[in-house]
Formats: C-alpha cells, sequence, structure tokens
C-alpha cells in the first residue's frame, strides 16, 4: 500500500505541477513564475494538511518532492511555447491530480488514527488547496468556489475511501482505486456535461 501511495504522490505531483504551469502559460508568465505556480500547486494541499496535522512537512523531508515539481516546471514552460494547449487540458489535468492527492490526504490521515470526518477533511485540503493558491495568484476565483462540481467530486472520494476502509472488505489497493475513480469520475463528467451546483444569488426569488 506505501509503495501505491508513493507512486501516486509522484504522479500527483507532476500532474498537479503541470497545471500550474498551464494556468502560468494562459496568464502570460514568465519561467520564474511558472515554475513557482508548479511547485505551490503541487506541494500546498500536502503542506497546509501536514501543518494542520502537527507533522513534518513533506517536502522538507524528502526533498525530491520539490525538485520533481520544479523540473516539471521548467520541461513544461518550454514545451508549452511550442504547443498549442487549450484550456481544457488544464482542467483534465488538475482532475487528474485532484484525485490523486484527495485519496493520499484521506489515506494518510487514516493511518495516523484519526477520525473518518478529519481524514475526509484532510482529504479534500490536500486535493484542492493546492489548486486554490495556484488560481489566487493568477487571480482567478478559485475552482473550489466556483459553480462547477468540484469539492463534491474530492468530498465523494473521500467518503467513499473512508466507508470502504471501514467495512473492512476489501483490499486496501482495490479501496484506493475505487476512491480516486470516483472522484476523477464525478469531475470529469462535471467537464464533459457542463454539470454545476447551484449558485447564491441575491435578490433573485
Amino acid at each position: 500500500m506505501d509503495q501505491l501511495l508513493d507512486g501516486f504522490d509522484l504522479i500527483g505531483i507532476v500532474v498537479f505541477a503541470f497545471s500550474g504551469v498551464l494556468a502560468a502559460g494562459h496568464k502570460q508568465m514568465d519561467l520564474f513564475g511558472a515554475v513557482v505556480l508548479a511547485c505551490v500547486t503541487a506541494t500546498g494541499g500536502g503542506t497546509t494538511r501536514d501543518i494542520i496535522l502537527n507533522l513534518p512537512v513533506f517536502w522538507l523531508q524528502d526533498t525530491y518532492y520539490l525538485w520533481i515539481a520544479a523540473t516539471t516546471g521548467v520541461l513544461s514552460f518550454y514545451l508549452i511555447r511550442y504547443l498549442q494547449v487549450p484550456m481544457r487540458l488544464l482542467m483534465l489535468a488538475d482532475a487528474i491530480g485532484l484525485a490523486v492527492f484527495v485519496v493520499i490526504g484521506t489515506q494518510k490521515t487514516l493511518e495516523l488514527g484519526y477520525s473518518a470526518t478529519i481524514a475526509i477533511v484532510m482529504g479534500v485540503m490536500t486535493g484542492t488547496v493546492g489548486g486554490v493558491i495556484r488560481d489566487l495568484l493568477c487571480g482567478d476565483i478559485p475552482l473550489l468556489l466556483r459553480r462547477e462540481i468540484y469539492a463534491t467530486a474530492a468530498l465523494s472520494g473521500a467518503s467513499v475511501l473512508v466507508f470502504l476502509d471501514a467495512s473492512d472488505k476489501l483490499a486496501g489497493d482495490l479501496i484506493v482505486a475505487i476512491a480516486m475513480l470516483v472522484t476523477l469520475s464525478i469531475r470529469l463528467a462535471a467537464l464533459r456535461w457542463n454539470l454545476s451546483a447551484p449558485i447564491a444569488r441575491v435578490g433573485h426569488r
């Protein structure tokens, strides 16, 4: 299980770093800005989780996470200079990163002995905070706060993992895969069919 999660963790770092560079590209940032966005997007959620849980911040313990994010940022910066990259690809990369980090955050919190509620909150936080920081630095309303089905996908995946883990009927690897698939499927379905949550309106009846 630990090896599986470590592998997914690296995938999440790369994908979220790539999404940060794509966002930088759409805002016409320079190389430094792109790498900064790559790193904060890839590490923001896990950093927040570790600080709240009073754990050593993961990339301070294992600096290769930061190097992978930065390297992905540099390579992606030059890649997108020569390719026409649609905004849809940013959404896809973000969806994959969301699914990976939600599951990792939830599972790690459970392994530390915290309750199901805390595990779900930490899972959602791990999956979304990096993207929130990315969007704020780009001057955009974070995806988490828009009408798109985003937080709902994260919450669903984390809840499925907690429920299946408590049932103790499936292997850990299978539980992780199912929870990741649920998160990704909900997010991709929302993108494909433009599904959205109700929005707040003032002065309308």
